[in-house]
This record gives C-alpha cells, sequence and structure tokens, in this order.
C-alpha cells in the first residue's frame, strides 16, 4: 500500500507539475494577445484619424472646387458679353469675317460698300499674310 500511495503522490505530482506548465504558457499566451490587442488598437485609431482628416480635406477641397467653378462660370458671362458687346459696336466685324474667310479688296467693295482704301486697309489689317 505505501507503493501505491507513493505512486499515486508522484502522479498528482507531475500532473499538477503538467497543468502549472501549462497555465504558464496560457498566461504568457494571453499577455501576448493582449499586447496584440492594444498594438491593432492602436493603428486602428489612427487610421480612423487618418480617415476623418481625408473627409474633411475632401470637404474643403469640394467647397474651393465649387467657388472656383462659380467664379470660373461668371468669367466666362462676362468674356461673352464682352464679345457680344464688341462684335455689335464694331461697324467691320462682318467685313472682317469675309476677309478672313478670303474676300478681296473688290469683294469688299461691292458687297459693304467701302471704298477701295477701306477695304484694303481693312484686308491689311486682318487678312493672313499671304494675301498681303
Amino acid at each position: 500500500m505505501p507503493n501505491l500511495l507513493l505512486i499515486a503522490f508522484i502522479i498528482t505530482g507531475v500532473a499538477i507539475a503538467v497543468m502549472a506548465g501549462v497555465l504558464v504558457w496560457l498566461i504568457r499566451a494571453h499577455l501576448k494577445l493582449k499586447y496584440n490587442y492594444r498594438v491593432l488598437t492602436d493603428i486602428i485609431d489612427g487610421i480612423n484619424n487618418d480617415i476623418a482628416g481625408m473627409c474633411s480635406a475632401a470637404l474643403k477641397v469640394n467647397s474651393r472646387l465649387a467657388s472656383t467653378d462659380e467664379h470660373f462660370n461668371e468669367l466666362i458671362a462676362k468674356i461673352s458679353e464682352y464679345q457680344e458687346n464688341a462684335h455689335s459696336s464694331n461697324p467691320y466685324s462682318g467685313d472682317i469675317r469675309k476677309i478672313r474667310s478670303g474676300a478681296t479688296v473688290d469683294e469688299l467693295m461691292q458687297a459693304s460698300g467701302l471704298s477701295h482704301d477701306e477695304a484694303a486697309l481693312l484686308i491689311r489689317l486682318h487678312g493672313s499674310k499671304t494675301q498681303s
């Protein structure tokens, strides 16, 4: 019987030692997982902050683009208005278009009732280099 009791104590001791080893291993694994969780949480928080910053910057860029677009459209309207006024205030605008199409002095004199000198001057000013 004493041998049986000794064997039971030995088996119990070995089982306790194995369980203690497994417990130590589990505690270390738990601490490692806890550390990795903290690191990943910090990374995710940083990414969330970056995304929030990018969204804020995108909104600012969008508002700047919208105001620039409005300003651009205003400028286009002013340029169009200026060109319309310039064309309507220039009595020779139709003649200049004819000259750019290749009209000659005689054609201008007949179509517009210009004098020879007026037609020649307009061709010299607005005609292409090959017409002169």
